[in-house]
């Protein structure tokens, strides 16, 4: 049964192929022929023709706009860090931020470096920023902003306060809320309280604010307090004197030493008793 149709099916196909000449089968003068005989309008697919052209040209406008919209996206690069962990990050301009632990930075791969060279972080971040003049480097934050030509500095943010110490070059350090601005050269740093709504340029140096990312402790006469202050952000532990000794200072240095053998040191020249507290 097969057979015989496929049989039909060839002679067809062969008849058609015999007798079929190129432009014999126009179905628009087809239509025309039909439609003069019969008087029929042709209104109605001509209609059908410009909606149709409308439709495209929508759709053609429609991607249009969605690609300039998409373009204007943000296409966001993030990085961040957990508790003692530290990252390096080269940003497209070579710009290089060291990454301290417990904290993150974020910037607008589509739009940094084409105006302006912006950066959103929180936590602590030591920067240094390859010197462009027609752009400037800006490091935000949710209490203030950080901006420089080219230059080295830390931003730390930590609950309602903002620090900054610059190393090289100068920063320009202002407040969102408010105008309190204040411009840091080497050597300076200065620190903004929410809380006090004061922006307040620190007097004393201080010269472990970077040992999270060198390893180097220093004291050179330091109250006991700043030490053990200096001591719990470095170790991340809480670090209690159980004798008291208001008047004592320290002057030592500490490369990269474990915390026992630092305590060890300090209990022994100074005459105390520092303990690292065990956490409940």
């Amino acid at each position: 049964m097969n057979n015989e149709y496929d049989d039909k099916l060839e002679q067809s196909i062969r008849f058609v192929a015999k007798h079929y000449k190129e432009g014999c089968m126009d179905a628009e003068k087809a239509w025309v022929k039909f439609a003069s005989k019969r008087h029929i309008s042709r209104r109605v697919p001509f209609v059908r023709y410009i909606l149709r052209a409308a439709a495209v040209l929508l759709l053609l406008v429609g991607l249009g706009t969605f690609y300039l919209w998409e373009q204007n996206l943000p296409d966001w690069v993030a990085v961040s860090t957990m508790s003692g962990q530290t990252k390096d990050i080269y940003l497209p301009d070579s710009t290089l931020i060291s990454l301290a632990g417990d904290s993150w930075i974020r910037y607008d791969v589509r739009s940094y470096g084409k105006e302006r060279r912006v950066v959103e972080m929180k936590g602590k971040a030591f920067f240094q920023v390859e010197r462009n003049e027609a752009r400037p480097f800006s490091v935000e934050t949710n209490l203030a902003e950080v901006k420089v030509l080219g230059t080295s500095f830390q931003v730390e943010t930590l609950g309602n306060f903002v620090e900054v110490n610059v190393k090289t070059g100068k920063v320009s350090f202002t407040a969102n809320e408010g105008d309190k601005q204040v411009i840091l050269t080497a050597g300076m740093s200065a620190q903004y309280s929410v809380e006090k709504k004061e922006m307040t340029v620190l007097t004393e140096e201080d010269t472990n604010y970077l040992s999270w990312k060198t390893g180097l402790l220093r004291f050179s006469d330091t109250p006991l307090d700043k030490v053990i202050e200096d001591l719990n952000d470095y170790y991340q532990v809480k670090i209690t004197n159980r004798v008291k000794k208001p008047e004592a200072k320290l002057t030592a240095s500490f490369n990269d030493m474990p915390l026992d053998e630092v305590l060890m040191v300090i209990n022994q020249t100074l005459d105390t008793h520092l303990v690292q507290e065990t956490r409940k």
